[in-house]
């Protein structure tokens, strides 16, 4: 029997790893390795028999709250493969830099083919694996595991119907224990409802104002929707950002084939230029706050007008999943304490299911 075990994630907003067992064939993999966000920051709680016990590593995607805890494994013992796929791999080497002095010598970093897409791969007798994108980010996948014949579903971070990105529906719709995402289940916020916010906001074209982004999936979204819903407007953004959408026209596999053109010409468009420190009338997306500007804040849900635009699934996103990815037990992750209790009452009142293991 699979036992899966939360290190972290579950009721708090980050710091998503978790264990699974299967002690008949003695089989243990991670899934993710990320730290809760703060100064400091909190690690999941990974011990040196942990550590030393783990067959391989699967990673969903490069944010910090999926792999910012691999330095710690590492530390505590960990020498093995760490899997994620290409367009991943190529982000990380970003990050490897940051965390020189530690023990990330001993973790073999891997990804797998982009044409395995949607088939099966083998790691052991025992162990084998699916993946498809999951369109939260650049990379971003979920995966299907078979572990001795029981099955477990993956989201790591999902979008359900990214503007730009691609999101995979696996051919297995039954599991024995589904792992997913629930990040913004508690709201329900259609992509276009939220660009109609914002736009509602940003209506005076003498103005300036700031969008602060990560470098993400929705940083990508917002600039692109946003650009073809205003074609009198000039964009400012961080070079961060243009890198990040460089790579997007590299891992064509990854991107919606009827948005490309698209997304190259606003790559190529006088009206979205590099932040250089000047203020000019515009939309600014930048990683930075900067003073002196109408700052529209799109990760906070207050109302439904808000400019809230979800990066996790919303409600309506969260009853499509669990409809969608059958399974006998779930664990939803990705929510703080009081949304998870909210989030699990109703989806077991409405007989979405019947069981939550952790």
């Amino acid at each position: 029997m699979i036992d899966v075990t939360v290190l972290g994630g579950v009721r708090e907003y980050g710091r998503n790893c978790f264990l699974v067992t299967d002690q008949a064939t003695n089989t243990r993999i991670m899934l993710d390795c990320g730290v809760r966000n703060g100064n400091p920051e909190v690690y999941p709680v990974i011990t040196e028999e942990i550590a030393q016990s783990i067959q391989a590593v699967f990673i969903s995607h490069i944010h910090n709250d999926h792999i910012g805890a691999l330095p710690l494994l590492a530390e505590k013992g960990y020498q093995g493969d760490v899997w994620m796929s290409e367009a991943s791999l190529q982000q990380l080497q970003n990050i490897i830099p940051k965390w020189q002095g530690t023990s990330l010598d001993a973790l073999r970093f891997r990804s797998f083919d982009k044409c395995t897409r949607g088939k099966s791969i083998t790691i052991s007798d025992s162990l084998s694996f699916i993946w498809g994108y999951s369109g939260h980010m650049l990379g971003s996948v979920w995966y299907s595991f078979y572990i001795n014949e029981q099955s477990i579903f993956f989201s790591g971070d999902i979008a359900l119907a990214s503007p730009l990105l691609v999101t995979d529906t696996p051919a297995m719709l039954s599991y024995d224990i589904a792992l997913i995402d629930s990040g913004h289940a508690t709201q329900t916020m259609p992509y276009e409802k939220s660009i109609h916010n914002i736009l509602s906001i940003v209506k005076d074209p003498s103005e300036s104002y700031q969008i602060p982004i990560t470098i993400s999936g929705k940083a990508c979204d917002l600039l692109f929707l946003l650009y073809q819903a205003l074609p009198d407007r000039n964009f400012v953004i961080d070079h961060g950002l243009m890198e990040h959408l460089q790579s997007y026209l590299q891992n064509p596999d990854n991107i919606r084939k009827e948005k490309i053109n698209e997304l190259a010409a606003l790559m190529h468009s006088e009206r979205v230029t590099i932040y250089e420190g000047k203020k000019e009338t515009g939309i600014y997306l930048l990683l930075d706050k900067v003073a002196g500007f109408h700052e529209i804040k799109t990760g906070v849900y207050q109302d439904e007008k808000s400019p809230f635009y979800k990066s996790h699934p919303d409600n309506r996103d969260l009853k499509t999943l669990v409809r969608t990815i059958d399974a006998e037990e779930y664990i939803f992750f990705h929510s703080v304490e009081r949304d998870f209790e909210m989030i699990v009452d109703q989806l077991c009142s409405e007989d979405y299911i019947t069981r939550v293991l952790a």
